[in-house]
């Protein structure tokens, strides 16, 4: 069973919503649905909210959340938890269904939501460290057709991105995926078009602080990260998430973690 949470519905609106999906109850059967509202009849979500919304996130297995806002730095919001936990917005308008004879609208597009989250969930979320969606998007630069993997794992709206984000993910991982010969043994791993091994299999050390022990609604294991070298041990530099250049020398090797942070 998965989890929904509805981030940001004005609290004036939960009660409705919980009895309507109350009465729908079969279309909503495989997923536990929470809120975190707003203010009464406000349709915006405070950084309050966001840490509350992590919080429940990070005590679930499966987590998918649904954004209520009408305000202007939707982005900001939204950067701020999709990178760790699967998000998308829904449409506020539909609230004022909530409020009228016929919840029906409200009720069919959030089922509609939820039946293409279910398909995402099986098809497209990490089910296992050897995800490619676990590399870190700012540093690991996989050849030009395959720059999009990221953005279809986002992406939301139609059972058909899930489609498109499937694909993706295997298009990727026979782009990127190659045998590696070591001294002494021969591996898969995951190979950039600068010849940089992203290795997942080392050492578990530098323990990620919360919310980035987790990706796409997947928690990583305690100390996961890439050990990033070169396939000729030559010198390279690796682009962090905070856009920094880090240069490594030959032979040696760099710690990046799923987000891009250097430990």
């Amino acid at each position: 069973m998965g989890t929904v949470i509805l981030l940001g519905i004005p609290s004036e609106s939960v009660g409705t919503a919980r009895s309507a999906l109350s009465r729908n109850a079969a279309e909503f059967g495989i997923w536990s649905i929470k809120y975190v509202p707003a203010p009464k009849k406000e349709i915006e979500i405070s950084k309050a909210m966001v840490k509350q919304t992590q919080d429940i996130a990070a005590r679930q297995d499966d987590t998918h959340i649904l954004g209520f806002s009408a305000q202007k730095n939707r982005r900001d919001i939204e950067n701020s938890i999709a990178p760790y936990f699967r998000f998308r917005w829904f449409d506020h308008g539909l609230l004022k269904h909530l409020h009228s004879p016929d919840t029906t609208p409200f009720v069919n597009s959030l089922a509609s939501s939820l039946t293409e989250e279910s398909e995402w969930a099986a098809r497209v979320k990490p089910a296992d460290l050897s995800s490619p969606l676990l590399l870190p998007e700012c540093s690991f630069e996989p050849e030009h057709k395959h720059r999009d993997l990221w953005r279809h794992a986002c992406a939301y709206g139609d059972l058909q991105n899930v489609v498109g984000a499937e694909k993706a993910i295997r298009d990727f991982q026979n782009a990127h995926h190659r045998k590696v010969g070591f001294k002494t043994f021969s591996a898969y791993k995951w190979v950039d078009r600068r010849d940089r091994i992203f290795d997942k299999d080392g050492e578990r050390h530098g323990i990620a602080p919360f919310p980035r022990d987790w990706k796409y609604s997947y928690r990583l294991e305690p100390g996961f990260h890439f050990d990033v070298t070169h396939l000729d041990g030559r010198q390279f530099t690796l682009t962090d998430v905070s856009g920094r250049h880090n240069t490594v020398n030959s032979g040696a090797h760099l710690n990046v973690d799923s987000h891009g942070f250097v430990i």
